[in-house]
This record gives structure tokens, sequence and C-alpha cells, in this order.
């Protein structure tokens, strides 16, 4: 059941430092969105092959997780803008 704690605790941290770092550092505002949407599925395939659970749920984490970071991207990209101007 470690997979619990790896969607409720880690999955939002590294999402938020993931987004910020690819908008920030390396003004990409869509490989963050992209890599968490590939890594989290990564985990929704192999996961069910391994444990009992369903990979709905967890195909469920990794739709939400890839749209708040593209949100974060996108509030990052409005505020670097209105900063700039």
């Amino acid at each position: 059941m470690w997979e619990i704690p790896f969607y409720a605790i880690l999955a939002p941290i590294i999402t938020i430092l993931l987004s910020l770092f690819c908008s920030m550092k390396l003004r990409n505002y869509y490989l963050a969105p992209l890599i968490i949407f590939a890594g989290l599925n990564v985990l929704t395939i192999v996961l069910p092959m391994v444990q009992n659970v369903g990979w709905q749920a967890l195909f469920g984490w990794a739709a939400f997780y890839t749209v708040v970071s593209l949100m974060i991207s996108l509030i990052v990209k409005l505020v670097s803008a209105k900063i700039a101007a």
C-alpha cells in the first residue's frame, strides 16, 4: 500500500517543484506536464501488474496532477509576462 502515500504526499511535491523548475529556469511551460503525465502513467501500467491496484484510479491521479502542473506553469508564464511588461 505504498502507492497511497506516494500519490498523496510525494506526487504533489514533485509536481510543484518540477513545474516551477521547468517554468522558471528552463522557460519551457509544457515540459513539466508532459514529464509528469508520462512518469505517472508508467506507474499506471506497472503497478497493476505487481500489486492488486486498479489502473483507473492511478490514471485519474496522473491526469489530475498533469492539469495541476499545467495550471502552475501557465500561472508562472502569466506572472512573468506581467513583471516583464
